[in-house]
């Protein structure tokens, strides 16, 4: 048998050998999805019940969609289910279009993160201004502790239909004589719980494995139960939840009430992938690994995610930042941790179902105000407010009061508006076109020494230095400045000029017209190869005409007679505009 030619032989890649988990990293990976499972069960029961739903559907989306987000996602690390950050939007569901709408906005908002993920757009992320994703998230948290405050007092006789803030505060305010003391108490003993449970752990470390949220929802349902203290509870409230594995289904589907959730669909579609992202990143500077998550991919994964909740019982589901945390800190490297948190949580569902009924409604409460105190972490707003420029408290504080008041979704629009009008005032207050003069050292900053002797020399000569973005922000102030003088020769320096969009190419074409019509020479030098294109492109050159444009600002000197002038040699032009000799 021949053997192949040798070229073939070199175009044959090895393949990479199946590489198998360590079992001492199988068995970490394990019991850290059993912990981030024992702190999601709490927490998928109350945001259920948060945003309107029945207790089992948060477990069976912690289940389905945690456990599919984890399999077909882009990051090792992220744990989905239930979230306080989608409670405010959902919550606005279920008043204007019921329960039933859930499952429809989820997987709408699924197939919508296919869509992103086809576009691509999780790259976006990057640009959304910090500022804003603290303000919406600080407001996140206030939305969630402000709607609690019914459950966590036994508030009686509220209207649940109404819609606004300032609607809901007033209806509950009114209806504070109905609390009755036990229900309270009950509260705030779990949030004590909550809040001092860690301290005893930094005494008792072999403590830490039982989270605060998981302690305070069986030590207290116990006491309920045992004492027998007259508080709503799960059951009382929703009735028995079943023990058994859920039916796919799609009996939810309905037509026409999928036509009116579009806008809805969407605005939890932004706010999936955005607080998704922004967990995928946390992870990744959690774990101080090199190998970061795919963004797209995470999308997909996500979109999977919200498109099989719904076939099992499920609502809108998203990653976790904190369950995220819990399961990074509890050793977790893989996907492993968020399959088993998944399988934990059905497993716990069908076997101790039952058992939920006996939890207070006061504690779900409370486990999601303590959730809410440390999402908004006052300390960092606080910092926020001490240590950021005064306008920068304009897009913090505007962001966190539209979105407790108004609309997560307009909070965010708004945010990223007002960071952007900022941005662009700052950007008109730079110079876009600055004379060349000498500084209180008498050089030239922006050329070599040589240069600046040169040019100082050069009182017949008007020189300009054209810098940074010629764009529509800086067009005005461009033309302004370079229209106010005489008709001496002008050479436009513009090494500094990194991009020119198209009303900045008609602002210069404008600029050498006039002064053109006026009797003045007009000379372009240091183009950089970019820019050159584009001048290029739109004529400018043309009008300029090709004498006129140079290499380096010393070479448009030497083209301006004058005898009395001392003229540097066309090798030092490289001080001025290193590797720009080709753009003339």
């Amino acid at each position: 048998m021949n053997n192949p030619p040798a070229q073939g032989l070199s175009a044959l890649k090895p393949r990479k050998p199946i590489a198998f988990m360590p079992f001492a990293e199988i068995r970490t990976n394990v019991i850290s999805g059993i912990v981030v499972g024992i702190v999601a069960l709490p927490l998928a029961i109350a945001l259920a019940i948060a945003v309107g739903a029945p207790p089992i559907a948060g477990l069976y989306t912690s289940a389905f969609a945690g456990g599919f987000a984890s399999l077909f996602g882009g990051s090792r690390y992220t744990i989905t289910g239930p979230t306080a950050a989608l409670v405010p939007l959902l919550t606005v569901v279920v008043i204007k279009f019921g329960v039933e709408a859930l499952p429809i906005v989820g997987a709408m908002a699924g197939i919508l993160l296919f869509v992103m993920t086809a576009f691509k757009l999780g790259r976006l992320m990057k640009y959304m201004p910090g500022l804003v994703i603290i303000g919406f998230t600080a407001g996140i948290g206030l939305s969630i502790a402000f709607g609690q405050i019914a459950s966590f007092l036994n508030v009686t006789g509220t209207d649940p239909t109404r819609e606004h803030f300032h609607e809901r505060m007033w209806d509950l305010i009114q209806h504070l004589n109905t609390v009755s003391w036990a229900t309270p108490l009950i509260g705030i003993f779990a949030v004590v719980l909550m809040l001092a449970w860690p301290f005893v752990q930094d005494f008792l470390p072999k403590l830490k494995a039982i989270p605060p949220t998981f302690l305070a929802l069986i030590a207290v349902s116990l006491m309920v139960f045992y004492i027998d203290i007259d508080t709503p509870t799960v059951a009382t409230r929703y009735g028995d939840l079943p023990g058994s594995f859920p039916k796919p289904t799609f009996d939810w589907l309905d037509l026409d009430l999928l036509i009116k959730l579009i806008p809805s669909s969407i605005a939890v579609a932004i706010l999936m992938g955005v607080e998704t992202l922004l967990t995928a990143v946390m992870a990744d500077n959690l774990a101080g690994t090199s190998r970061r998550h795919k963004a797209t991919k995470e999308l997909f994964g996500q979109g999977v995610a919200n498109i099989i909740a719904p076939i099992f019982g499920g609502i809108p589901a998203t990653a976790a930042i904190a369950r995220t945390g819990a399961g990074i800190q509890n050793g977790a490297t893989s996907r492993l941790s968020g399959i088993t948190h998944a399988v934990f949580v059905l497993t716990a569902t069908i076997a101790l179902g039952s058992m939920v009924g006996h939890i207070p409604m006061t504690v779900l409460a409370a486990i999601l105000i303590v959730v809410a105190w440390r999402i908004i972490s006052f300390p960092e707003l606080v910092k926020m407010a001490k240590t950021a420029p005064r306008q920068d408290h304009i897009v913090l504080f505007s962001t966190l009061i539209i979105t407790v008041t108004v609309d997560l979704t307009y909070a965010i629009a708004a945010g990223v508006f007002i960071s952007l009008i900022l941005l662009l005032k700052q950007l008109t207050s730079l110079e876009s076109a600055s004379e060349l003069e000498p500084d209180e050292n008498g050089q030239i900053r922006q050329v070599s020494a040589e240069l600046s002797k040169t040019m100082q020399q050069r009182k017949d000569i008007i020189f300009f230095n054209a810098q940074g973005l010629i764009s529509f922000h800086s067009a005005f102030e461009f033309e302004r400045r370079l229209l106010e003088h005489d008709t001496r020769p002008l050479i436009l320096r513009m090494k500094d000029v990194k991009y020119i969009d198209t009303t900045g190419l008609m602002t210069l074409d404008s600029i050498v017209k006039a002064r053109q019509k006026l009797g003045s020479r007009v000379m372009l030098s240091a183009i950089q190869p970019t820019v050159f294109n584009s001048l290029r492109k739109f004529g400018i050159l043309e009008s300029v005409g090709s004498e006129n444009v140079f290499a380096g600002t010393a070479l448009a000197i030497e083209n301006v007679s004058n005898s009395g002038a001392t003229i540097v040699s066309a090798n030092e032009t490289s001080a001025d505009a290193p590797g720009d000799a080709n753009t003339a």
